[in-house]
């Protein structure tokens, strides 16, 4: 069964400040999301990504996500750091947290 994508919803906060967020990109978030989930070892349909100071916490459907190796954690962030590099509006990536359904 396919997921009706009009109600995708997808929540980006950087450094306080709310990121709108069209179709497309909420859609490409989340997949990234759950791609980066299921690499470690957790299918979710809700995930939640939380990054300050190199600090990274990562939650497939509500349970806390472990990441052991720094290589892992620096992987992830760069990801995430690349992906929302060329989103209007982000300039400064110092507190990201992401949520999507």
């Amino acid at each position: 069964m396919e997921e009706d994508i009009t109600k995708l919803r997808t929540c980006l906060v950087v450094n306080d400040h709310v990121i709108p967020l069209n179709e497309f990109t909420q859609l490409y978030i989340r997949n990234v999301l759950r791609a980066i989930t299921a690499s470690l070892g957790y299918e979710s349909k809700k995930v939640h990504l939380y990054i300050e100071s190199g600090d990274i916490k990562l939650f497939a459907d509500d349970r806390l996500v472990p990441i052991r190796k720094e290589f892992v954690k620096l992987l992830i962030e760069s990801t995430i750091k690349g992906v929302l590099s060329p989103l209007k509006g982000i300039f400064w990536l110092e507190r990201i947290s992401i949520v999507t359904d």
